[in-house]
């Protein structure tokens, strides 16, 4: 039964996973925005949130910084500044559409994804990635563990007993 309930794997496949799915989809997003910048710029405009020149440079700048956030995450490269910016991205969709949307979906999936943002944030990408050629790694030396230094006792000065003087002369 310890097959059942015993960990298998080890922690860095699992982070190669959620970059990988995560990166491909964000990517892919950032090109079809980009492919269609005007109407992303609509959309964007749409909300009624921000000015027309503020949703004029929201709309075009990100999709190329999803594109480029998509690909390093993907890769593993600079993924904890990777994983805050995306996360940043997320955090901002969920409070401009909300936990729950209108169009029937349990809740927003972009969640889901914020969630595995905070997780490679904190976790790394792991050893499967990039970062992995950045961190300088330290030579490690062994030192012998020197022995208690023993402190010297201090010197005792034993004098002989003096003998008694004879008496001098009457």
């Amino acid at each position: 039964m310890s097959i059942l309930f015993k960990a298998r794997g080890a922690p860095s496949v699992g982070l190669l996973f959620i970059r990988l799915s995560l990166g491909s989809y964000i990517l892919i997003l950032g090109l079809v925005h980009a492919n269609n910048v005007q109407a992303y710029i609509s959309n964007i405009k749409g909300l009624g949130l921000f000015g027309d020149n503020l949703a004029f440079i929201i709309g075009f700048v990100l999709p190329f910084l999803m594109i480029l956030l998509g690909g390093l995450y993907i890769l593993g490269f600079f993924t904890i500044p990777t994983s805050f910016g995306l996360m940043i991205i997320s955090l901002i969709k969920i409070l401009l559409r909300g936990i729950i949307l209108p169009d029937g979906a349990p809740f927003n999936k972009e969640i889901i994804f914020f969630f595995c943002f905070i997780t490679t944030l904190f976790a790394g990408a792991g050893v499967i990635s990039f970062d992995v050629f950045l961190v300088k790694k330290k030579k490690k030396v062994k030192e012998e563990p020197k022995p208690p230094e023993s402190v010297p006792a201090p010197a005792v000065v034993v004098e002989p007993p003096k003998e008694p003087s004879a008496p001098q002369g009457t």
